[in-house]
């Protein structure tokens, strides 16, 4: 673990010209101090009322997830008994109970409970489909929460004395970076995950927490990955950065020209920031070696073997074969920022493809001929479907719609570019020529990831982001049938006899001429995005996460 003296000397390097004053003096910015330790991964801190204590999720070695308590400089100690993964501690504003959440045996989805800090009976509240963030009402007679199936989540609010829910807001595909009341409870702050920039909105609520009216925008087009609301409701401190770089603690009030005020940022990966009800302790979660790897299977041994094949000291991931199988494009954070890389099949001999400079470049797709490789990109703001030359080049823009446009796909033949838009007012696969031309919509119930068969005649595609059903669509105008009921992860590999997929952390393969799945490998590191199948059919190409040890900082006086 860093010392705070090697954490200090970092963040002194950071000028008082780059961080600005903050009313009428320079800031002098603080020094983290460890709460945590232990080996393995501490996250989703929250801190008691006084800011004395702190629950946290630990996830030692080989564990599971289970729920610890600890004063800031003391010793840490379980907070419940269960075997089950439990995840989000929220504390409750006067300190008598923590809300958390436990998932079921089976992984289908989770319990709500309360139970007091010194452990004991627990109470249930609620079921949950999926395991998610918790933030209680200041009151604390209401606990928000995010809630319904994959691709339409949406915000809730649960009552704490009989578990009644009711819906905050409207459905939306990547869910929430933050949410929080405003200390009157008549506002609700939050803001959607989304492919770019996001936007600060409130939305109006009435005594019983109910929406009034829709919700307006507070502020347009900021960098967030995880948003709190600070004690006066005025300002919020949020997260930001390149994905799978470092990220930044920054603080900013809720104003359309207020301008940013950085906290800390170094080389460590921030997150999960949790403040003390006064707003003068904060506590987040630092790692400090996260990144990710692309890993060859070869798929002709038994069992299958698995090996590094495109790494760095930073992130690749996303990868893709060129059709001659002689190369692979993938997406990589290895020259600080996040751009479309290629490398020889042996992962040897890597070049550069593009210089966006962005905060997030990525999904590359060869097309059919090798010329040509189309991907996203977020230079301009928001996600955009691009394409560059093979050799190198300028690339070009390919989408203009004021909508997000991600995930590009070739047809066999080469004339068009799949991709998944919310155009149409939720994201759906839409389809263009591959100069960007005469973009047309081809499914009407949701739609992310699409590749088209082989022979051409039908598109098989993802319907939700993270984890949902696989479908096929027969082409031109057929009627889209399920094939797989779950596949995690959003990318597959299609091959001329099946699907490979990822599920719970697997890789599966289901085959065409039975309709059944079975699994193929069972990586001992978290799968992550990206997937590829060679053109012979003999490896696959695997992005898994290298995250290292998580630990818990605090700092005052911030």
């Amino acid at each position: 673990m860093a010392a705070p003296a090697i954490f200090a000397l970092l963040l002194l390097s950071i000028s008082a010209a780059v961080l600005g004053p903050r009313r009428g003096h320079v800031r002098v910015p603080p020094v983290p101090s460890p709460v945590t330790a232990s080996v393995g991964s501490e996250t989703q801190p929250t801190l008691s009322p006084d800011g004395k204590q702190v629950a946290y999720v630990w996830r030692p070695p080989a564990g599971t997830w289970q729920i610890y308590l600890k004063a800031l400089t003391g010793e840490p100690r379980r907070l419940t008994n269960a075997a089950e993964e439990e995840r989000s501690p929220a504390w409750s504003p006067k300190g008598d109970q923590i809300a958390f959440l436990r998932r079921a045996a089976d992984r289908s989805g989770g319990e709500l409970l309360l139970v007091h800090p010194s452990g004991g009976r627990e109470t249930r509240l609620a079921m949950f489909t999926r395991l998610t963030q918790l933030r209680w009402s200041p009151d604390g007679r209401w606990l928000l929460a995010l809630d319904g199936p994959p691709g339409g989540r949406y915000l809730v609010a649960i009552s704490t004395r009989d578990g009644a829910k009711h819906a905050l807001t409207k459905p939306t595909d990547f869910g929430f970076c933050g949410f929080q009341l405003t200390s009157d409870q008549r506002s609700l702050i939050y803001c959607k995950a989304a492919l770019g920039p996001v936007s600060i909105r409130s939305q109006p609520l009435n005594h019983a927490l109910q929406p009034i009216g829709e919700p307006r925008t507070l502020i347009s087009q900021l960098s967030v990955r995880e948003m709190i609301l600070m004690p006066d409701s005025k300002e919020i401190l949020y997260t930001d950065g390149i994905p799978e770089e470092s990220i930044g603690l920054w603080r900013r009030r809720l104003l359309a020209d207020a301008n940013p005020e950085l906290i800390l940022k170094t080389s460590d990966r921030y997150g999960m920031p949790a403040l003390s009800q006064d707003g003068k302790r904060l506590v987040f979660t630092v790692s400090r070696s996260y990144r990710h790897e692309t890993w060859k299977l070869d798929l002709t041994s038994t069992p299958v073997k698995a090996q590094p094949l495109v790494t760095s000291t930073h992130s690749d991931l996303n990868p893709d074969y060129a059709p001659d199988g002689q190369e692979i494009a993938f997406h990589s954070t290895r020259s600080g920022a996040s751009d479309i890389w290629i490398t020889s099949r042996d992962g040897q001999r890597s070049r550069r493809l593009t210089h966006t400079n962005a905060p997030t470049t990525a999904t590359p797709r060869w097309s059919p001929d090798g010329r040509w490789i189309a991907f996203e990109s977020n230079i301009e703001g928001q996600t955009e479907v691009y394409r560059a030359p093979r050799a190198g080049g300028a690339s070009q823009r390919l989408t203009t719609n004021p909508a997000l446009d991600a995930i590009p796909s070739w047809s066999r033949d080469g004339r068009y570019i799949y991709f998944c838009s919310n155009r149409s007012g939720r994201f759906e696969i839409w389809r263009m020529l591959a100069n960007g031309q005469q973009p047309t919509q081809m499914t009407f119930d949701g739609g992310f990831a699409a590749v088209e068969a082989w022979d051409g005649r039908a598109l098989f595609f993802t319907q939700t982001r993270d984890r949902g059903p696989l479908f096929r669509l027969p082409l031109p105008n057929g009627k889209a049938e399920m094939l797989i009921p779950e596949v995690h992860g959003l990318f597959f590999a299609l091959s001329r006899k099946g699907i490979y997929y990822q599920h719970r952390g697997r890789l599966h393969f289901w085959d065409a001429a039975t309709r059944a799945s079975r699994e193929v490998y069972r990586p001992d590191k978290s799968m992550s995005y990206g997937m590829a199948l060679s053109p012979d059919e003999k490896e696959v190409l695997l992005a898994v996460d290298e995250a290292q040890d998580t630990d818990l900082y605090s700092i005052e006086g911030f």
